[in-house]
């Protein structure tokens, strides 16, 4: 964890400098987000990263519980919510294995661009499912590298593997359907984003 987290720590400030190249996706997974969102819905934010879009989604929800393994990260998301005047955010530095929430605590989990880092994403998403409340959704987008070999996600294993990037998982779109199914979720929405590497956005419902 704590390699993990100087990692993102150093990575914290250079998210939000690329924000500008894929503004388009972002504003497209906001709004997309925000139709499985009621006023009334408590959220999870999993690895909400610098808050860009956790801030956008507050204003559609009663509460956000928003988590990353990196302080750096946790602290900017911070600083946004206060910059915004939006109080219905509590964030806290942590995993989504570690924060102790009882079951079927949320009717909404978030997870951007996470699963892909995580040696064992079938653990994840067994506590997702576990953390939500039946027919709850479950909104992620993850880079399925194993989909397609080029310079850019050949770049990203060997970074991986020389210890000079994060754990990167290889991935492919039928490997990430066939674990949202095996944990009982049925598939809503599916779409590849405008990304280099392919990049998924999928809507999961909790059956």
């Amino acid at each position: 964890m704590d390699k993990a987290e100087k990692f993102w720590d150093k990575q914290a400030t250079k998210l939000d400098q690329q924000y500008p190249k894929y503004e388009q996706v972002y504003i497209k997974i906001i709004e997309t987000t925000k139709k499985y969102l009621n006023a009334n819905d408590i959220v999870l934010d999993y690895a909400c990263g610098t808050g860009t879009i956790t801030k956008e989604i507050a204003c559609s929800v009663k509460e956000v519980h928003a988590i990353d393994i990196s302080s750096t990260m946790v602290d900017l998301a911070k600083r946004k919510a206060s910059e915004h005047n939006i109080e219905n955010i509590k964030f806290l530095r942590s995993t989504i294995m570690d924060v102790g929430y009882p079951e079927e605590s949320f009717n909404v989990i978030l997870a951007f661009n996470i699963l892909h880092f995580l040696k064992d994403p079938h653990l994840a998403i067994e506590r997702i499912n576990e953390l939500l409340k039946p027919g709850g959704f479950f909104i992620s987008t993850t880079a399925c590298i194993g989909e397609k070999m080029t310079f850019s996600t050949i770049s990203i294993i060997l970074l991986s593997k020389i210890g000079l990037g994060p754990y990167v998982k290889s991935l492919k779109l039928y490997d990430l359907k066939d674990l949202l199914t095996h944990e009982k979720f049925q598939i809503v929405e599916s779409e590849r984003l405008n990304y280099t590497i392919p990049n998924y956005f999928i809507i999961a419902k909790k059956v």
